[in-house]
């Protein structure tokens, strides 16, 4: 039988995710079989876990922290906002339905089993569980229908650690009345409390220590440090506000993403941040940058009329035809094409319309969702990489460009064997401007697209793009870090923040 740890938070971005990936990652180094666990989540970043199915990137993150295959047990709900007050309700990695508020509550007893099933599972196959809350644990109003925090404790005999950040202020009113407004049965649960994003002498906080503990009768387990220098994947899209620009502020190389109003997945641009300055840049901004990035979005035809309404069309279109360097990600590899054509708006309110016609192809939505781990052969000019990837799309793509992989594994387009597609357009402007040059690529324009996330991942493609985009400038080329060996490294770093701050054995 697993032992079962939660980590409930007095609020959203407290610190639950990093703080479960740290605990999943120091048991796992001390040999214990571990599992993330968060019973459902809100979240339009997902990946593909073992068994084709999807689950929030967090779990997916901290599966990879806790050293095993990601599994759709370690996140049996997932909800991806459509618009509306409606979600897509994916059940065991599969979508189940498209739902309101009202109507989710009411199956609350369907999904209360479909978390049951995984508890189940986990509990036969794990020493330990990390569970992962959601938002706050006590918001009063919502309690009766919390499938997400202290019922799945309770459900699961879990002991649970409430989290709270002390670099918003108000830390010890935040525990003090978090613990105060739960039910007695679920108050008993915690077992401890950890602030978090520290700055400083923590022996200031030893007053406030003693009295929320002889107030609560709860002990403090420990600290943790503010550490700008981890490096680990955001969830939550509202990260957004305050990561606008990251990476390396030093490069040469400047990477635009276009901030979708539906943006998914904008992780997929992580693996850029040591190789890189990226950028987010808004509908009405100017491209700046020497390689853009079309991401991922819920609602490919809602991102293309907003392409229309702000001029963002145009923008794009000069920057593809003057030597530009674009990428665009499902989502953003559909508007790429001639029309996206959605006759009975299942993409959202605004039905078929017209892309940026940079391909000579067409997206028909309407199909089952594509969900898979997938793998190919990437060719540019002529330049090979192995590359693998996930697959998350809704809408089938009937192209007559060049694909740009060769599939191994995976749907890609239309089934047909390929994924993607690839242009490069010789610019006669560009070229006598560089005729002197002996690098023809300053000449080029390069448009790129494809339904594999995860695709900068890939260190060989990415090192790259990155150096094509120095080659037209006239820079030396680079060698870039290799992400999955980064991550590993902040991963490892992380644990050892966490057992050098907190009481582990305890929990343990």
């Amino acid at each position: 039988m697993a032992k079962f740890i939660m980590v409930v938070g007095t609020s959203s971005n407290s610190g639950k995710t990093v703080l479960v990936s740290g605990i999943c990652r120091a048991l796992a180094n001390k040999g214990y079989k571990v599992a993330p666990f968060k019973s459902q989540n809100m979240s339009l970043n997902s990946r593909v876990a073992k068994e084709d199915g999807e689950i929030a990137v967090a779990q997916y993150t901290q599966s990879l922290a806790a050293k095993t295959e990601p599994s759709i047990h370690f996140n049996p709900i997932l909800l991806k906002p459509k618009g509306n007050f409606i979600s897509q309700v994916i059940v065991h990695g599969e979508p189940y339905k498209d739902m309101d508020y009202n109507e989710y509550r009411k199956n609350k007893e369907y999904f209360l089993d479909k978390i049951k099933e995984s508890l189940d599972y986990l509990d036969k196959n794990y020493d330990y569980v990390v569970m992962e809350g959601a938002g706050s644990c006590c918001e009063i109003n919502l309690l009766d229908d919390d499938i997400a925090n202290l019922r799945i404790a309770e459900i699961s005999n879990a002991n649970a650690i409430l989290v709270s950040d002390i670099d918003r202020g108000g830390v010890f009113a935040s525990i003090y009345g978090t613990v105060e407004l739960l039910p007695e049965k679920w108050r008993k649960l915690i077992k401890g409390f950890v602030i978090n994003k520290f700055r400083g002498n923590a022996d200031v906080l030893k007053s406030g220590f003693e009295k929320i503990e002889e107030l609560t009768n709860i002990p403090v387990l420990g600290v943790i440090p503010y550490d700008e220098s981890l490096v680990l994947p955001e969830e939550d899209s509202q990260a957004l506000q305050n990561k606008r620009v990251f990476g390396d502020i030093k490069s040469p190389v400047e990477v635009n993403v276009l901030k979708f109003s539906k943006i998914s997945n904008f992780t997929d641009v992580d693996a850029l941040s040591k190789d890189a300055l990226v950028k987010f840049i808004d509908f009405k901004d100017d491209i700046t940058g020497d390689i853009l990035i079309l991401p991922g979005t819920r609602c490919s035809t809602v991102e293309m009329d907003l392409i229309n309404k702000y001029g963002m069309d145009k923008k794009i279109l000069e920057f593809a035809e003057n030597g530009g360097i674009v990428l665009g990600i499902c989502g953003g590899y559909q508007v790429m094409g001639k029309k996206l054509i959605d006759e009975n708006n299942t993409e959202g309110d605004v039905g078929t319309i017209d892309g940026l016609g940079l391909f000579d192809m067409e997206t028909h939505f309407g199909n089952e969702k594509s969900i898979k781990n997938s793998e190919g052969i990437l060719e540019i000019e002529d330049v090979r990489f192995e590359v693998s990837g996930y697959e998350l799309h809704e809408g089938i793509t009937k192209s007559s460009e060049k694909p740009l992989i060769k599939l191994k594994k995976g749907f890609g387009n239309d089934g047909n064997g390929f994924d993607g597609a690839i242009k490069v357009i010789e610019n006669k402007k560009n070229k006598n401007n560089n005729k002197n040059s002996d690098n023809n690529q300053n000449s080029k324009s390069y448009i790129l697209g494809t339904y594999f996330h995860g695709i900068l991942d890939n260190y060989e493609f990415r090192n790259y793009l990155v150096n094509l985009a120095r080659m037209k400038k006239g820079l030396n080329l680079i060698t870039t870090d290799n992400y999955n060996d980064t991550f590993e490294k902040n991963m490892d770093k992380l644990a050892k923040i966490i057992e050098g701050s907190i009481d582990l054995e305890k929990i343990i």
